[in-house]
């Protein structure tokens, strides 16, 4: 089968591996449907900047798939179901490694629910819904791959406390940063604030996004300062510089939620590591996908606007170069 993989370090190139089998039964195997280029992840891991291993590593983690074969003792998922999340092994990929290997004609799904004993879709701290699950809106594959990035922008920002009476403000302009903005505005949080340095999003943070304003890095960033007081700054891209921006929003006692993954060339300083106003908040996507459904069916967003379209799987390194010069929100690849 074909594989969209970094085939050396900036390298992209197309690899033919085995079709992985089922090995567990309570694995299922999946067919690729689409695959999106995840914006931040994607690029870091090609460049080796993020999981860094040997290469040739098999990319991709926004994919849906469809069920084509299941194990003997999987209950929750069936021949023909929409899924979230296939991936392979490193041992799927001979002489080379996986870094969730979506980008694959086909991959896995692992029915954890019936492994663990658990009821599907069980909600609770100790077992919370695993991503590896039925795609519950009716929509197309490539849209469906924008639900990925979206499910997990919302539990985040629900994480992070976003609500009535909270003020956010959202340093990066990425389409996670426009998530992020969305999600606080619909959970009630106002006002919400973007900054950002391309006057590309600003139409998007104003419109799909509904931010309430959209600030100018540097020039305006004195002024808020003096202004404004953050409840909750969000750091959605993922460098020094973005997090230096958050702490000096968020004052003395402003929260500072730090979604962004630094290069590892470049990770964080040992300061701005271990600042108190730091919050660790993890990110489960699969208990928010419920409330993802319940806002697109009541029209709080539309998946179109996520999604910027579609690319054949051969046509990958044009897939990846309208993303890197953003020409793009998100790309999605076809078998």
């Amino acid at each position: 089968m074909r594989a969209v993989a970094a085939v050396a370090r900036g390298v992209l190139g197309m690899l033919e591996i085995p079709r992985p089998e089922i090995s567990d039964p309570y694995e299922c195997l999946v067919r690729m449907e689409a695959c999106a280029i995840c914006n931040s992840t994607d690029p870091k891991l090609l460049k080796g900047e993020f999981r860094s291993g040997p290469f040739p590593t098999v990319l991709g983690h926004e994919v849906i798939g469809t069920v084509v074969e299941t194990g003997s003792h999987v209950l929750n998922f069936r021949e023909g179901d929409l899924v979230f999340r296939e991936v392979l092994r490193d041992d799927h990929v001979p002489g080379g490694r996986s870094t969730w290997g979506g980008f694959a004609e086909y991959g896995i799904v692992t029915d954890r629910w019936a492994r663990d004993g658990f009821p599907y879709l069980h909600h609770s701290d100790d077992y919370p819904a695993h991503p590896q699950q039925k795609v519950m809106l009716d929509t197309t594959p490539a849209l469906a791959t924008g639900m990925i990035t979206l499910m997990e922008t919302l539990d985040y920002i629900a994480g992070c406390g976003a609500g009535p009476g909270r003020a956010v403000a959202v340093v990066g302009t990425g389409p996670v940063g426009q998530a992020f903005a969305l999600f606080a505005k619909l959970l009630g949080a106002g006002p919400v604030v973007a900054f950002g340095r391309r006057s590309g999003p600003a139409q998007r943070l104003a419109s799909a996004a509904r931010a309430d304003e959209y600030v100018w890095l540097p020039d305006d960033l004195e002024r808020q300062i003096e202004q404004r007081r953050f409840d909750i700054v969000v750091e959605a891209v993922g460098s020094r510089e973005a997090l230096a921006t958050c702490l000096r929003l968020a004052g003395e006692r402003g929260a500072v939620c730090c979604y962004g993954v630094a290069p590892e060339s470049e990770p964080y300083t040992e300061a701005q590591s271990g600042d108190s106003r730091l919050r660790n908040v993890p990110v489960l996507e699969g208990r928010a996908q419920r409330r993802l459904v319940e806002f697109v069916e009541a029209g709080g967003l539309r998946l179109e606007d996520w999604v910027s379209g579609t690319l054949p799987l051969a046509e990958y390194e044009r897939a990846f170069e309208l993303v890197a010069d953003r020409q793009a929100v998100k790309i999605a690849l076809l078998p």
